[in-house]
């Protein structure tokens, strides 16, 4: 009669059991052939999204599974990992290159749980890529990687929904890709609503690692609106271009365009978001004792936010470079951020479904 090996049997229970934990998080994804060295595909739902609304992101899994017989309670003890044997080097190497992320999953039945970890914390801690080199030039054609104990499936799919997958095929900006055709020099959001600009900018901020120091009195700045005021530090440098001082259009000879050129900001910098703009900020006593007092702990130079069109609405741009003078020298408006967005490719994706444009140009 035919039988089916012990293993076999035991790969089924813990492949079943898995698929039954990962269906609540999304939808199941396989090749009809088993030839891509990946057993099993999950395209998640969007935990943001409400049920069962598909997200943009998939992750798959290469399951390993390590039986009693060959790791016991009493051999797992206090260890911090488990050593997952004879994995093929050309399969780790493309697992590590894959464009989705690829997890490591492990039944340990002496824990009875699985262990899960992406293949990249498991590989860039040995080296990485070069590693992985070495181990072709000895023609080493399987290896151990170690899992760590706390690497839970629980903790993996928490944080599953965080990851990116993005085209690299579209033109460039500097080298780099960005995921999008959209030119960065030359496009211009359209106004948010203050809660969302308010948390563009804090996310622009925290992808340079701004860390707030104090609040300042939003009243100081006048009746203008919705204002944030808060002295920080900068630990990242911080970048922007201004649509005023770039060419949008082609001369007649030439293909050459004037681009804007860079402003920075790093270290300690006062930085004010005006996300709902009723008016135009002016200067004052108020204000100019605001200016010296920074000044004299230090802080030189203001990064101004404001939601509203540098070309529509100019007095926005001059009022802030006259409500603090000498601290702001080029505020950003709406064509300003949106080279910030679109250069921020994960911020970008955030607030895709978010953002409109006023004024688009492709590359």
């Amino acid at each position: 009669m035919p039988t089916v090996g012990a293993e076999d049997r035991f790969e089924q229970r813990y492949t079943l059991h898995l698929k039954d934990l990962l269906s609540e998080h999304g939808q199941f994804v396989r090749y009809e052939n088993d030839r891509a060295a990946l057993d099993l595909g999950l395209h998640l739902y969007d935990p943001n999204a409400g049920a069962g609304v598909l997200s943009q992101n998939r992750v798959w899994f290469q399951l390993k599974g390590i039986t009693n017989s060959r790791l016991g309670v009493e051999q797992l003890g206090a260890a911090v990992k488990v050593s997952v044997t004879g994995l093929r080097t050309d399969h780790i190497r493309y697992w590590f290159a894959h464009a989705e992320p690829v997890y490591l999953v492990v039944f340990v039945e002496a824990m009875d749980r699985f262990l899960a970890a992406d293949i990249r914390d498991l590989v860039e801690p040995r080296g990485g890529l070069r590693w992985l080199n070495e181990l072709d030039s000895k023609k080493q054609r399987t290896v151990t990687l170690h899992v760590p104990v706390a690497a839970t499936l629980e903790a993996a799919l928490a944080q599953m929904p965080r990851h990116r997958s993005m085209r690299l095929d579209g033109p460039p900006f500097r080298g780099r890709p960005l995921g999008h055709r959209l030119d960065p020099m030359r496009c211009e959001l359209n106004p948010l609503p203050p809660a969302d600009f308010d948390e563009m900018a804090t996310r622009l901020l925290d992808a340079h690692d701004f860390v707030p120091a104090s609040e300042i009195d939003a009243a100081l700045f006048g009746d203008v609106g919705s204002v944030r005021a808060v002295v920080g530090r900068l630990h990242r440098t911080y970048e922007w271009t201004c649509p005023l001082f770039t060419q949008f259009g082609i001369d007649e000879d030439s293909n050459f365009r004037t681009e804007s050129q860079p402003f920075f900001a790093h270290g300690d910098v006062l930085v004010v978001v005006h996300s709902e703009v009723i008016a135009t900020p002016r200067s004052s006593d108020l204000l100019k004792a605001l200016v010296t007092e920074l000044q004299c702990q230090g802080v030189e130079k203001a990064l101004v936010m404001f939601n509203a069109s540098e070309g529509a609405q100019p007095a926005l741009f001059g009022g802030w470079r006259v409500a603090l003078p000498s601290m702001v020298h080029v505020p950003q408006g709406l064509g300003s951020l949106a080279f910030n967005l679109l250069t921020a490719t994960s911020i970008y994706f955030e607030f895709l479904d978010r953002v409109s444009w006023g004024m688009l140009n492709y590359r």
